[in-house]
């Protein structure tokens, strides 16, 4: 059974002819500042994710070394 995908992506498409496109000033895309709000949650939220990260593999290395205890 063919792939009807691997059809449609070895057709060529048309070219394309210019419609008149006038020249436009080079004007660099700028990105877009996040809110200062949005700033603080991102950086209360890696913190908070650290925080429980280390947590976490305190809680392994404690069940390890008792296990390794005996």
């Amino acid at each position: 059974m063919p792939n009807r995908s691997m059809l449609y992506m070895s057709q060529t498409l048309p070219a394309t002819a210019p419609c008149g496109t006038t020249e436009s000033p080079k004007v660099s895309p700028v990105e877009p500042v996040p809110p200062l709000w949005l700033s603080l949650l991102t950086g209360v939220s890696r913190w908070l994710n650290r925080v429980f990260l280390g947590l976490v593999l305190a809680l392994v290395g404690f069940t390890l070394w008792n296990w390794w205890q005996g």
